[in-house]
């Protein structure tokens, strides 16, 4: 396959990939914007750079109410978060938990894209959940390098009685992604065994 071949069957799945970062960004910019305090101290007319700026680096803006989306199921709720998904090591200490987290995801991005490498061309299932993870993992990538924990706001709850852990859109690309790897596991046609000749 030419290299310019190669490229026009991996443009659409990176194109996905940054989809979903762009979309994970400004999820939480606009989490930021309603849900804390963090553009409290700017003038009203504040240009969107400057507001691109403040949610880059406000490391710990002041934390407002929620907003309920559908009363008793479903808040747009802002959470710190700075451990792994259900809070997995959020207790230990920042010098540890920070580095640790972005190595390991350097490791898990470089891993997707070797994967990714030696797929087929017509595994665009498996090909498509590699992009979602790959996009989410560098939405919370982004978080922890400039922030050192993840911006979650999204909580589904039933009533008070079972509660999600708070997610984001990261978070949701990265398990759709994962449900379509496992889809594509136990779908997938096993290899063909190559013929060979037989001789009389």
């Amino acid at each position: 396959m030419s290299r310019r071949h190669h490229l026009l069957h991996v443009i659409p799945y990176a194109l996905l990939a940054q989809l979903l970062l762009v979309c994970d960004q400004l999820s939480k910019f606009w989490a930021v914007g309603h849900l804390t305090y963090a553009f409290a101290g700017l003038p009203p007319d504040a240009s969107w750079g400057r507001r691109v700026q403040v949610f880059l680096w406000k490391i710990d803006p002041p934390v407002g109410d929620p907003i309920a989306v559908l009363h008793n199921f479903w808040h747009y709720r802002y959470v710190q978060n700075p451990g792994a998904a259900w809070g997995l090591l959020a207790g230990s200490g920042s010098a540890f938990r920070t580095p640790f987290f972005l190595v390991v995801s350097l490791f898990a991005m470089g891993f997707i894209l070797t994967y990714f490498q030696r797929s087929e061309v017509q595994q665009r299932l498996l090909r498509v959940g590699l992009a979602l993870v790959f996009g989410g993992a560098i939405g919370n990538f982004c978080d922890r390098l400039r922030l050192g924990y993840v911006i979650d706001f999204i909580d589904w709850h039933w009533f008070n009685r079972a509660t999600w852990p708070t997610f984001n859109v990261a978070d949701a690309g990265i398990t759709v992604g994962v449900a379509l790897l496992l889809i594509d596991m136990f779908t997938a046609p096993p290899p063909v065994a190559p013929q060979t000749a037989v001789l009389d």
